[in-house]
């Protein structure tokens, strides 16, 4: 049987959730569907996802989890077996806006000083 990563959604300092949020107030049930499948995959495969149109290394740390026009921002916390989602937008332009870089880097330093996350299940698989 396949080793499968947990999937935690990274808290920010005011409680906030950016990546559940985004989900869940800026997306219609298609599009959900398409992101929960998505991050469910990325439970699954992990960074094999990298390899396909689903996931793109960004810079350092960071990776990009690509459910259609959806970006979501994402590291490895490879000591606890873990994919941290950080942050999320719809995706306008060709380029990764660095604004949203910016703010996945200190997204995840926060996290790493922290470890405030919740860990996401989602009860159902999505194929």
């Amino acid at each position: 049987m396949r080793r499968r990563w947990q999937i935690a959604s990274y808290i920010d300092t005011t409680g906030c959730q950016p990546v559940v949020e985004y989900m869940y107030n800026s997306t219609n049930i298609n599009d959900l569907d398409v992101i929960i499948g998505d991050i469910q995959r990325l439970s699954r495969v992990g960074q094999d996802l990298v390899e396909t149109n689903a996931a793109k290394h960004i810079d350092g740390s960071i990776y990009e989890l690509r459910p259609n026009r959806h970006r979501i921002m994402y590291a490895e916390d490879k000591s606890k077996n873990r994919f941290v989602l950080l942050s999320a937008f719809l995706k306008n332009t060709q380029k990764t806006p660095p604004e949203e870089i910016k703010k996945a880097h200190q997204y995840w330093e926060d996290y790493l000083r922290t470890g405030n996350c919740e860990i996401l299940n989602f009860g159902f698989d999505v194929d």
